[in-house]
This record gives C-alpha cells, sequence and structure tokens, in this order.
C-alpha cells in the first residue's frame, strides 16, 4: 500500500491572493494586538471580510517577523528589509485569505448542497428498522455520499475537483448500491459473466452446487429458484468482498 503521506491541500490556490496587504495605519498599537489576538483565537470571531483582511495586514508581518526558534533556543530573526522576508509575509497571508474564503465558499455549498444529503442520512439513521442488516448498508451508502459530494468541495480537491481517491470511492458506492438491495438491481447478463471459481471462501459448497445445477430462466417459465435467483445472491457476496477489501487496504489513505 505503500506509506501514507499527509493530503496536499491543493484546493487553497494561493496564488489568487498575492495581493497587497490592508491599510492598518489608522488602528492604534493596541487595536491591532487585541485584533491579532481575536483572529488567532477563532477567526470566525471575525465579523466580515473587510475586518478579516485587517487581521490578515496585522498577523502576517508578526508571524513572519517573530522569527523561529532553533532546537538550541537561538531566536533566529529574519531582515524585515530583505525580499525574502517580504515574500514570506505575502506567501503568509495569502495562505490565510485562500483558507478564509474557501471557508467561506465552503458553507454557502453546504448549506444548499451537502445539508439535504446528511439530513437524509439522519432520516433514515432514526427511523430505518434496527434488525435488518441491509438498513446497515443502506446508512453506509449514504454516507459515502455525503463524502463523495464533500470531498471534491474540500481542500484536498484540485480545480477540477479530483482529490486523489475518486476510484476509491466511487467504487464503494457503486458496490453499496447493489448489495444494500441484496442484488435486487444485478442483470441476468452479469450472472452469466460472473466467475464462480474464487466463491470457496465466502459461499458454501451447497450454495454453489445450487447455482451450478439450478434451471435457466426461461420467459413463459416460472420455475423458482431458477438461476437467476441463486446467483444473485453468489454476486452480491462477491461484491461485499470487494467492498470490504477496499475499506480494508484502502479506506484509511482516504483520510491521512
Amino acid at each position: 500500500m505503500g506509506d501514507l503521506k499527509p493530503k496536499a491541500l491543493v484546493g487553497l490556490n494561493e496564488s489568487n491572493y498575492d495581493y497587497p496587504l490592508a491599510d492598518v495605519s489608522h488602528l492604534s498599537d493596541e487595536e491591532k494586538d487585541a485584533l491579532r489576538i481575536r483572529g488567532i483565537r477563532a477567526r470566525n470571531e471575525l465579523n466580515s471580510d473587510e475586518e478579516f483582511e485587517q487581521w490578515v495586514a496585522v498577523f502576517a508581518p508578526r508571524n513572519v517577523l517573530e522569527g523561529a526558534i532553533l532546537t538550541d533556543g537561538t531566536v533566529l530573526k529574519p531582515d524585515p528589509d530583505s525580499e525574502e522576508t517580504k515574500e514570506d509575509i505575502m506567501s503568509c497571508a495569502a495562505y490565510e485569505r485562500s483558507l478564509w474564503y474557501h471557508r467561506k465558499r465552503f458553507r454557502a455549498w453546504k448549506e444548499k448542497h451537502l445539508q439535504p444529503l446528511v439530513d437524509d442520512l439522519v432520516d433514515t439513521a432514526r427511523n430505518a428498522p434496527q434488525y435488518d442488516w441491509r438498513y446497515l448498508y443502506e446508512l453506509e451508502y449514504k454516507k459515502l455520499i455525503c463524502m463523495r459530494a464533500y470531498f471534491p468541495h474540500s481542500l484536498i480537491a484540485d480545480e477540477d475537483g479530483n482529490y486523489g481517491f475518486n476510484r476509491w470511492i466511487d467504487t464503494c458506492i457503486s458496490l453499496l448500491k447493489y448489495i444494500k438491495d441484496d442484488g435486487m438491481a444485478i442483470s441476468e447478463a452479469q450472472i452469466e459473466k460472473m466467475n464462480v471459481r474464487n466463491l470457496g471462501d465466502i459461499v458454501t459448497q451447497g450454495e454453489l452446487v445450487n447455482f451450478l445445477q439450478a434451471p435457466a430462466k426461461q420467459e413463459d417459465d416460472d420455475i423458482y429458484p431458477d438461476k437467476i435467483y441463486f446467483g444473485t445472491r453468489l454476486y452480491v457476496r462477491k461484491m461485499e468482498r470487494l467492498y470490504y477489501r477496499i475499506r480494508l487496504y484502502k479506506m484509511r489513505e482516504w483520510w491521512e
């Protein structure tokens, strides 16, 4: 599986936010300190984009010019007049701005698009019967639907909405769509193409024999259970195994 590495926050697009700092010359030193501390404590305590930009103008230079503490305790102070320091200040400002405006856009999107999916998940969890395995899969399916909606708008998504594990979450959703309904939508063509040589660890020998010996489905015949009936049960088990393999080997990578 390889080493797990933190996901890059590619969705920030910091290059869009490297414009000059706001003018805060009208603020006293006491007001600047109060604003800086309030914004550090909680960004959501800043009441507007204008106040946020003032906070950035106070915070970024102070954050860079305070320097870095080395392992021996020495404080490495940057040259306030160097081009490198000025670039570091703008980089700090751009990062804070990208976070602020991303979260602002995300809150608006969440209310309109994500919240209805979450409400549907909660409604299912609250009202679905508690005694059937299919309802547990239904919850997992709806939770992954919420996640699938969220990730393209998250900080780790690129400008095209890709986030690195699209394939796995889409595959899980596709599998659960069949599993939660116990294979109701599985087609006859899918069953006819099913490989039955690798089923020994997930179905009994009797189930496999029943499938192999069952009569084929006839258009004008009411024979039941037929090959489609037994094949559907086997197909769902194969899907469950693949789903759990993805969870076992791939799902941890989604969150790191």
